[in-house]
């Protein structure tokens, strides 16, 4: 049967026949183990088990040939194929990578339903205890909260049950069941206090309680909690965890609207650009509570913050272009647009700018600032990274049930796609645009576009990334439904007889 994915028994060239020949034909060890694997877990994901293993067969590398099995091992529970799973991991060589098999393949049966079997292949582990926190998380999204509850007071190592009970205490909440999420919470509040080599995750889940304990209605719980993270992190003489942990306790405390005590944490702070974050952090707590002149304020000194430090070194650079990215997105989501691009336009990296311009305009898309949205779409220097925007305005219209502007928006990306002048970006553009076609009932119009994406692939230079390509384009294929036919046939013949 030829579904896009195998070669059947016409030797038909499939997508991801292309892509596995293509690969082969690559030298480096690492790269081809890579698409290899990646190859698989397609034919996994599609129930061809046995053309996911042959693949394997080929990844000389055998740490990641087991790492490739691990995957197809919780890919066949996924697919329900329990025997076949215990196959798959029982081809594992390496004692580690079959312990990282069992662990996926419980997380899989938790997934499925069969939290039996998912807690049989748990305690089959000689540490169950990451493996136990992964299912009992599995079953709150599930709705298990009974068994998430046991499962989490199970758990040994503190710094896996606390988050559990985080959640659970979230979930109750969520539902309406205040009493029951305060003695989640001051289970969990209990259970961080015995984190011992994790300081940084300590100080993180006792800000997340005490806003969990404020939103619940525990103002003074939520107070003496958070007071109690500020005294620990005051403790520690590691600096930088010191400056990280108070840029938290700061916006928390400004959260609880005690913004007295945000301001004295963050006097507190030494490092320039963590008094920034967190002074970003206080000022959207301002804006949320109506005051949109502090908060301007306060966002106007964090940017003459960052304006004023120096940047030594790659690791400061990214610290400093993350912490401008979301200071520019703090500035737009408070409606201060101008001094969100002040932000952007301080950033060294082009492609930093270009991903932070993107954010903005979807915050002018969804505050209804259109004029605005196609100003900053515009600022957008690279080619991709514009397209890239404008299919994601695409989606947030349709998320508004803006049906006529998404249409309007969509229907412009063909001519932006155009400008695009590496082989490569352009059929990722193609790809990831088709959908949105597909999804307005432009099915003729989809198809096409997949058809050019497929053309345009055929002239990258480079197997690593051609191959890569292939294997994207057939999942759009199958998303949409839509059979490679002879027209596709001639182009894959094309591109596998030049490996020759």
């Amino acid at each position: 049967m030829n579904d896009g994915f195998t070669d059947d028994d016409d030797a038909e060239i499939t997508f991801l026949g292309c892509a596995a020949l293509i690969a082969q034909a690559i030298d480096t060890l690492e790269g081809r183990s890579e698409l290899l694997s990646l190859i698989s877990f397609k034919h996994a994901e599609s129930g061809q088990f046995d053309a996911a293993l042959d693949l394997v067969e080929t990844i000389n590398d055998s740490y990641l040939k087991d790492q490739a099995l691990a995957v197809i091992a919780a890919k066949c529970i996924q697919a329900g194929e329990a025997d076949y799973a215990d196959k798959v991991a029982d081809m594992i060589e390496d004692d580690a990578a079959y312990a990282v098999a069992t662990e996926q393949m419980a997380v899989a049966y938790a997934e499925s339903g069969a939290l039996e079997k998912a807690l049989e292949a748990a305690q089959s582990l000689a540490d169950s205890d990451p493996t136990l926190s992964r299912i009992a998380l599995v079953c709150v999204a599930s709705g298990l909260l009974e068994q998430a509850l046991e499962l989490a007071q199970s758990i040994e190592s503190a710094d896996l049950k606390a988050p559990v009970l985080v959640e659970l205490a979230a979930k109750a909440l969520a539902d309406g069941r205040k009493d029951e999420a305060r003695e989640l919470l001051l289970e969990a509040t209990a259970a961080t206090e015995e984190i011992e080599f994790f300081f940084e995750q300590r100080i993180s889940t006792l800000v997340t309680i005490a806003i969990l304990h404020k939103k619940g209605g525990g103002e003074e719980q939520a107070l003496e909690v958070l007071s109690r993270a500020h005294h620990l992190v005051n403790e520690s003489e590691d600096k930088p965890a010191r400056d990280a942990g108070l840029a938290q306790i700061a916006g928390a405390f400004a959260e609880l609207q005690h913004y007295d005590r945000a301001d004295q944490t963050i006097e507190e702070i030494e490092d320039p650009l963590y008094f920034a974050r967190a002074t970003i952090s206080v000022a959207l707590e301002y804006h949320k509570a109506g005051d949109s002149t502090k908060a301007l304020s306060l966002l106007t000194q964090a940017i003459e913050i960052v304006r004023d430090e120096d940047v030594y070194g790659e690791q400061t650079l990214l610290r400093r272009e993350n912490l401008l990215d979301d200071l520019a997105d703090g500035c737009a989501t408070a409606g201060h647009y101008e001094e969100a691009l002040q932000a952007i336009g301080l950033m060294k990296l082009e492609e930093s700018q270009d991903r932070s311009l993107g954010k903005i305009a979807i915050l002018a898309v969804t505050s209804g600032n259109h004029d605005r949205r196609v100003q900053v779409v515009e600022l957008i220097k690279d080619s991709y990274a514009r397209v890239v925007c404008e299919v994601q305005v695409v989606d947030a219209f349709i998320a508004a049930e803006q049906m006529e502007l998404a249409d309007h928006a969509l229907v412009q990306v063909p001519a932006a796609i155009a400008a695009i002048e590496r082989a490569y970006q352009k059929s990722w553009a193609l790809m990831g645009t088709a959908p949105r076609f597909a999804r307005r009932g432009q099915s003729t119009k989809a198809a096409e576009i997949l058809f050019e994406a497929l053309t345009t692939l055929a002239l990258i230079d480079g197997n690593y990334l051609q191959a890569h390509a292939l294997i994207n384009l057939a999942g759009k294929y199958l998303e949409l439904g839509q059979q490679p036919g002879e027209r596709e046939q001639k182009v894959l013949g094309e591109i596998t007889r030049k490996l020759d």
